[in-house]
């Protein structure tokens, strides 16, 4: 009579750990508008392309996220990008392609410029651009101008890349404060 209990007890174990008592979260759709850069003044420009795309697979994983596909994205968002970065037009867009998350980005000038009246010689480095972000979940619209100035040693620039670091920080932060739910 023991074995029966304890075969009863582990099977009903086993079930118990492997059947959710819930059921499981829909994954948010999450449509990423292309990065809208300046070549002309922009010099890195496929770099940059590079570097958003992988920071937006990287924080919209699977299991939470959904990443929409970029022909369904293409076909609402025209080929020259969005030409204004306001609530409307991300709420419509976000509308017409029934996401719940909506991100888009524009980079309008990254330079570097030589400091040289010091004791070592020094960059310069500017980056400005736009990024914007809806969330229809909680309603929360996010706009935020990129403006980022930092004075390194040029020495440093041979081991990392100042560009790419500051881009990543920048927009992986933009993207933590559209996904945040407000706290009570």
């Amino acid at each position: 009579m023991k074995k029966i209990f304890a075969f009863i007890f582990a099977v009903m174990a086993v079930m118990f750990m492997n059947v959710p008592f819930l059921g499981t979260a829909e994954a948010a759709r999450v449509a990423v508008v292309p990065i809208q850069i300046d070549e002309t003044k922009v010099e890195r420009a496929g770099d940059f392309n590079s570097y958003y795309w992988d920071i937006m697979i990287e924080k919209f994983k699977y299991p939470e996220y959904e990443l929409m596909d970029d022909e369904k994205v293409d076909a609402v968002v025209p080929e020259e990008g969005l030409k204004s970065f306001d609530k409307e037009t991300l709420k419509n867009v976000a509308e017409k392609l029934d996401a719940e998350v909506i991100v888009a980005m524009k980079l309008d000038h990254v330079y570097e410029r030589p400091l040289n009246m010091r004791r070592e010689p020094y960059l310069e480095c500017h980056m400005k651009g736009e990024f914007a972000g809806y969330n229809r979940l909680t309603e929360k619209y996010y706009y935020k101008k990129l403006y980022y100035v930092e004075e390194i040693e040029e020495v440093i620039t041979y081991r990392t890349d100042w560009q790419q670091r500051a881009f990543a920080s920048n927009l992986k932060r933009y993207i933590n404060r559209v996904l945040e739910v407000k706290k009570k």
